[in-house]
């Protein structure tokens, strides 16, 4: 995942000075201010890895990981819970190829570009930086040789991305403002990268050749909006010609195809040792759409001649509402169809939609964040007894003030840092939450009640999609929609009637800073409604299920199969105070029968502000703001 940013801990103490201090005092210079509480490790708890890498976890073989970088680890006291609870660590950024080419990501360092022996041939190439790495690794090997019984393994991250990834390294001499080269000597530099990184870290002769159990090879190479491979062209801010990128692949610049992607696990099983597992790795993996996307990579890899994948990498960058566990379950059980082995890697959590940073709404949001991890768990458990290789869990961090989620970013995982989140298992001061006892302990947590939904009645009637009022609407009891998500500026009254045709809405917008200025439908000033029609409430879009959006100048836009400009009729005016919406909804799998029918509902506001972002949402049903993707969260409405 993304580089973070946070506050750099000084580099005075190694790490296996740190694995000897059991009890170090508070306030060790260079700490950040976390560490200057008094609060000290918890040494009275059970060892997570004990737990889950158990016969009653996850097997006693089971990957117990976390993630950590080189700026953390004069910190003893967050080594001292990496040791205890921990088998496994991910290097966040130290074996990213943005790190491994020397933080040089405007053009190679001065006398950088060298030459050396690829297949017979001398190329051109950039010096590669072991030291960061290298300071994590070695530190790391201290431990083991001092702890036979309790050693801690590596999982290598990661060999291609598209993003941290310097521009440079895809054009003519190393220069960005050169051409980009052609795919044969792509294909060079790229087989030169993987064979000097896999060799140096896992060859006969490395000194870290016992360290690593898996390297991931590719990642996040999957597009969110096609659900297929990741192009140049990619939505998003960045630009090609950036030092980096966060969305679209330059690797696809040059291929034109997926044949980097083939040439890169082959080049992996040319040069890692049998024993390493091969992992592709990817973030929204429990999207239904994205996951056939994921799947088909997966094939593919697999189809090439020379290629080898042992497993797939569910990041695991969830939310307390999203995916569900169900759609958690579902998506390991189908990955698991394709590879031998499925693990989560990257784990963390976001706060649930409704939490707004309050201390007076921490305690519910903490123990909602233990429930979910909790049912996670124990699902994960159940894929395990069930066949399904699920053979560990990594979480992207420590401690929750490290946590990358803390600032801003817009990739996988993205967080808007505009509040202060808890991610992980220990808090800022070291303790446990109860994100920890559910893997250890979760009768420690209070259950979360079944999220109930209101109900509505829709009378019966027909009007003019006009912008009008027509007098049927005058005889219509408004429903308020009352829910807000993050934050809005806006009010909302709707009507609702409908006929054997059509569902008919009427939605009364309060805003006074009305704007359409962003690229996405859904961060500009619009109503949603959502319809469920036979009401089965799945947890991902059927065939019957409807996001249809209607924005204040009357542009749509939609989600689901059946969700289309032919099956709908709106209008849209500006008013005094705001807009107005007045749409119709086409009914594509139901005959609505008057006292018999209830479907699935929602209405949604969204407030976009001046700047051209939305802020947040206005709802009548759902708390979660998942409902573009589980149309369980819906409201009820009876048609009467």
């Amino acid at each position: 995942m993304k580089n973070k940013l946070k506050k750099v801990f000084a580099a005075g103490l190694g790490l296996a000075m740190i694995f000897s201090q059991c009890g170090c005092k508070a306030g060790t210079p260079g700490q950040t201010s976390a560490s200057n509480a008094p609060d000290a490790v918890q040494t009275d708890i059970p060892d997570l890895c004990k737990t889950v890498a158990s016969k009653d976890g996850l097997g006693e073989d089971a990957i117990v990981g976390t993630c950590y970088g080189d700026d953390e680890i004069s910190d003893a006291k967050l080594m001292q819970i990496v040791t205890k609870h921990f088998n496994a660590v991910t290097l966040e950024n130290e074996l990213k190829p943005e790190t491994m080419f020397g933080n040089s990501n405007a053009a190679p360092a001065s006398d950088s570009i060298h030459k050396e022996e690829l297949n017979g041939e001398q190329i051109d190439v950039p010096t590669l930086s072991y030291a960061r790495a290298d300071k994590m690794l070695d530190q790391i090997t201290s431990w083991n040789s001092k702890n036979p019984d309790h050693k801690i393994r590596v999982r290598g991250h990661v060999l291609v991305w598209h993003s941290q990834t310097p521009e440079w390294f895809f054009h003519e001499g190393y220069d960005k403002s050169k051409d980009y080269v052609s795919k044969d000597e792509m294909n060079k530099r790229l087989e030169w990268y993987i064979k000097t990184v896999l060799t140096y870290y896992t060859g006969d002769q490395s000194k870290y050749k016992d360290l690593f159990y898996g390297f991931d090879v590719v990642n996040e190479a999957i597009s969110d909006a096609s659900a297929t491979y990741r192009t140049d062209t990619e939505q998003g801010g960045d630009n090609l010609t950036d030092d980096t990128h966060s969305s679209k692949s330059s690797w696809w610049k040059v291929y034109g195809s997926n044949e980097y992607i083939i040439n890169a696990f082959r080049f992996a099983n040319k040069y890692a040792p049998a024993s390493l597992e091969l992992y592709y790795n990817d973030y929204n993996e429990c999207d239904a759409k994205k996951r056939g996307g994921i799947i088909q990579l997966i094939n593919d890899v697999k189809a090439a001649e020379g290629t080898r994948i042992t497993g797939f990498g569910m990041q695991g960058h969830y939310g307390v509402n999203s995916p569900s566990v169900t759609q958690f379950e579902e998506a390991a059980k189908e990955y698991a169809k394709h590879v031998e082995k499925v693990m989560l890697t990257e784990l963390d959590l976001k706060p649930s939609a409704t939490f707004d940073g309050s201390e007076a709404k921490l305690a519910d949001e903490l123990n909602r964040e233990g429930d979910y991890f909790a049912r996670l768990y124990e699902t994960s458990k159940n894929l395990k007894k069930g066949g399904v290789n699920f053979c560990g869990i990594t979480l992207w961090g420590v401690i929750d003030s490290n946590s990358w989620l803390q600032s801003a970013n817009n990739v996988g995982g993205a967080s808007d840092g505009k509040m202060k989140v808890f991610p992980l298992l220990f808090d800022e001061k070291y303790q446990a939450k109860l994100t920890y006892w559910a893997f250890v302990d979760p009768s420690k947590i209070e259950p979360v009640d079944a999220l109930k939904r209101p109900t509505m009645e829709i009378t019966q009637g027909s009007v003019n999609i006009d912008g009008e009022i027509d007098e049927a609407w005058n005889k219509v009891q408004a429903v308020k929609l009352e829910i807000v998500v993050q934050s809005v500026a806006v009010t909302c009254d709707a009507k609702l009637l409908w006929d054997k045709e059509y569902l008919y809405v009427l939605m009364d917008v309060k805003d006074k800073d009305l704007n359409d200025k962003s690229s996405d439908e859904w961060q500009q000033d619009s109503i949603e409604v959502f319809i469920d029609e036979d009401h089965k409430k799945p947890e991902s879009y059927a065939p019957d299920d409807k996001q249809y959006r209607v924005n204040y100048k009357n542009k749509l836009s939609f989600n689901g199969e059946k969700c289309k400009a032919e099956n709908m009729k709106s209008a849209a005016k500006i008013t005094d105070g705001g807009y107005l919406v007045e749409a119709c909804f086409k009914w594509t799998d139901i005959t609505p029968e008057a006292g018999k029918t209830v479907i699935g509902l929602e209405l949604q506001v969204n407030d976009a502000t001046s700047a051209g972002s939305r802020t947040g949402t206005l709802s009548w049903a759902d708390d979660t703001g998942t409902g573009y993707m589980n149309p369980s969260v819906l409201g009820n409405a009876k048609l009467v």
